[in-house]
């Protein structure tokens, strides 16, 4: 891989770091990334996602992800060392505050590419193909309660949380959202910032929560909310949500509600979500 036109010496060192981080991480999954080109190519793609959505219905069709090939986007695949596609990614050319961006719009991974950094591979890719195309940012959202997401974004890759959006996609019937609200982090990476290089050389700490009110606790595995005034705070996030929209419905929209009259609010009022504690809790910090 080769860097892009990113012009100043900075932006040229980041470039080149990206390049490291990405041939290592692509080495440590033991995959390749390509991009897929073909008919053939984004049928597979599309099953690949369907699987991993668990739904009988395409997440993105095949014809539409080969559109976005087609017009410059990022649809690319990661395949492991048999030729079996494990990984896929989808990517908008976008714009964030005026400027072009990259939209990642969906990124998906099979069972079997799971827990072998793949999911850092395919974005540590994706972030050097965007530095290479001159956009020095990507967004793309993620759901608040799955803590594990949260962590791998924030702590992993050095993203920030831009917004909180109450039920952003509407009603969705694939086999992970089905049943709930679809409340999403709005995130925001930076491509060229300290977080994100420092994220690219090793994962960022997890924090100390100790001295924070407690927006929310876990008690049993339910929700205890306690009013806070201010921006700082913590906030508990179930353990497994994806299992309690299975198992107990009523909880898992508990925690729902719970999490987003805590953090949204909060949010809006200017603060941040500094990150999480090794209890998978936000942190959330008030600005001045």
């Amino acid at each position: 891989m080769t860097s892009g036109t990113l012009r100043t010496t900075g932006s040229a060192t980041v470039v080149e770091g990206a390049v490291r981080a990405t041939e290592h991480a692509l080495s440590r999954a033991g995959v390749t990334v390509l991009e897929l080109r073909t008919p053939a190519e984004t049928d597979r793609a599309a099953a690949v996602l369907r699987e991993v959505w668990r739904s009988d219905q395409d997440p993105v069709p095949a014809n539409l992800l080969r559109a976005v090939q087609q017009t410059g986007g990022y649809v690319f695949g990661a395949y492991g060392d048999t030729g079996r596609l494990l990984g896929v990614s989808l990517g908008l050319l976008a714009r964030d505050h005026g400027a072009a961006c990259l939209h990642s719009h969906i990124t998906g991974v099979v069972a079997a590419g799971r827990r072998h950094g793949l999911g850092l591979a395919l974005k540590q890719h994706q972030r050097l193909w965007a530095l290479e195309h001159d956009l020095a940012t990507i967004t793309w959202t993620t759901d608040p309660l799955v803590r594990r997401n949260v962590a791998f974004n924030l702590h992993a890759l050095g993203a920030q949380v831009a917004a909180y959006l109450p039920d952003h996609y509407g009603s969705m019937t694939d086999g992970l959202n089905e049943g709930d609200e679809t409340d999403r982090f709005e995130l925001r990476w930076d491509l060229l910032s300290d977080r994100a290089v420092r994220a690219a050389e090793g994962r960022l700490p997890l924090l100390d929560g100790a001295g924070l009110p407690a927006a929310v606790t876990d008690v049993g595995g339910l929700p205890v909310s306690t009013p806070q005034a201010g921006g700082s705070r913590v906030v508990a996030l179930p353990a497994d949500v994806e299992a309690l929209r299975v198992n107990d419905h009523a909880a898992a929209l508990a925690w729902r509600h719970a999490v987003r009259d805590a953090v949204a609010p909060a949010l809006a009022e200017g603060a941040v979500v500094a990150g999480l504690t090794a209890a998978g809790a936000l942190v959330l910090e008030a600005t001045p």
